[in-house]
């Protein structure tokens, strides 16, 4: 893989798979929790296209996921849910994330893309509040190169990151980069392979695409980096890796738990949800739906 390329986000999907996971340990059930995932989204998760650019350049992207309506979803190892999209045929761009800062200076809300000026955004966010201490994100991921820069800055000043309604592909390394991570009970995590978008290149680019992309591994390396310092375990770096790339995998809190992520679950007003908590949780959300 290349340097600077990251995950991209599925396209919009054509068809529902029920899913049928097997028994997980520890006494819970993972059919529960993915009836819960599907329920709770309405079978709703990422759909969009994916930027890229030509591999050996400054940087390459992937786009962003969304969350949308008509994803279908599938049976995954680990018990979670691969919502499956479609290849994008036409390269795209993806637009900056909103990023602002509470009234108190503490706590950085960030929704929506990886763009090409989030870390020199975020950095400026950072300046300006010496005070911060956590940040709020919901983002389906971007441009690998700005992504991996924001993740070192936030490592630097020790953040707590906590996920809002999901985070996936870029913004994944970024959740693991965080000194504490947090995720609200019915946030969702996504994973999937990387993809350079060679098929949507006109020829000869499309070629030079894929013949660099066999020798590009460095960002590869340091995506993984930041997931294995987190606690992500090798069967979760594996579903990552197989997902396929106009796919997500999507994961809850208790599967991450279940893959040994390191992480705590937080409820709206910040109190700390136990396992228990947050099965209940889902399981009284889900029958509400």
């Amino acid at each position: 893989m290349q340097n600077e390329q990251e995950p991209g986000a599925p396209s919009p999907a054509r068809r529902v798979t029920a899913a049928r996971p097997a028994p997980r340990s520890g006494g819970l059930s993972v059919t529960k929790v993915v009836l819960a995932a599907i329920v709770l989204l309405l079978l709703a998760w990422f759909i969009g296209n994916r930027p890229s650019k030509t591999p050996g350049s400054e940087e390459a992207a992937i786009p962003p996921a969304e969350v949308g309506q008509d994803s279908p979803a599938s049976a995954a190892p680990s018990g979670a849910v691969v919502l499956q999209g479609e290849k994008s045929t036409t390269l795209a761009t993806i637009d900056d994330a909103r990023m602002s800062v509470d009234p108190r200076g503490q706590v950085l809300r960030i929704t929506g893309n990886v763009g090409r000026n989030f870390a020199k955004d975020l950095q400026a966010a950072l300046e300006a509040s010496p005070s911060l201490q956590r940040i709020d994100i919901t983002s389906g991921g971007g441009y690998g190169g700005p992504g991996l820069d924001a993740a070192r800055m936030i490592r630097r000043r020790n953040l707590i990151v906590r996920v809002q309604s999901h985070c996936a592909s870029m913004c994944v390394a970024l959740w693991a980069a965080g000194a504490q991570r947090q995720m609200e009970p019915d946030a969702m995590i996504g994973l999937h392979a990387w993809n350079a978008q060679c098929d949507a290149r006109p020829s000869p680019e499309r070629e030079e695409c894929h013949y660099q992309m066999q020798f590009a591994t460095d960002y590869d390396a340091s995506y993984d980096a930041w997931l294995r310092g987190a606690g992500f375990s090798q069967k979760l770096l594996e579903l990552q890796s197989s997902t396929a790339s106009e796919d997500i995998a999507i994961l809850t809190p208790l599967q991450l738990w279940e893959g040994g992520v390191d992480f705590s679950v937080v409820g709206r007003d910040g109190t700390r949800m136990s396992r228990d908590e947050v099965q209940r949780y889902l399981a009284e959300k889900t029958t509400r739906r």
